[in-house]
């Protein structure tokens, strides 16, 4: 049988795919759900196998992806849907996890065929959801 998860760490999560633009910090985060900060990153890496921040990156990137992939939204508000202010910064570590920039990831992988137009994602909230 697998352990439950801890309901402080299951509200986190909630809250930081939901807000995934918020500049949270391990601080910001375990005083949301009413715990130290060591102890917080202690229970979320039991939960999840990695660190808050580390788990943080990794849904920023895999966002910022699904936003290239699904709207005709400018690398630069994707860039800041996503929590990132720098853009050379944001294509870096685009580019360290992907294998390529966001501009040629858009490029290769965007949903821009004829009849594709139904599969595009326009409404940034109902992207964002």
């Amino acid at each position: 049988m697998e352990p439950t998860l801890d309901t402080r760490i299951a509200r986190a999560l909630d809250v930081m795919q939901h807000q995934v633009a918020e500049p949270w910090t391990i601080r910001t985060l375990a005083a949301l759900v009413g715990l130290s900060p060591s102890r917080f990153a202690h229970l979320f890496r039991r939960a999840t196998g990695t660190s808050p921040l580390r788990f943080l990156h990794t849904l920023r990137m895999t966002r910022a992806r699904q936003l290239l992939e699904d709207t005709p939204l400018p690398v630069r508000d994707v860039m800041r849907l996503v929590g990132w202010k720098d853009p050379s910064h944001f294509s870096r570590d685009f580019q360290r996890r992907f294998g390529v920039g966001p501009r040629r990831y858009r490029a290769a992988h965007a949903v821009n065929g004829p009849g594709d137009e139904g599969r595009r994602l326009t409404d940034e909230a109902r992207v964002l959801k």
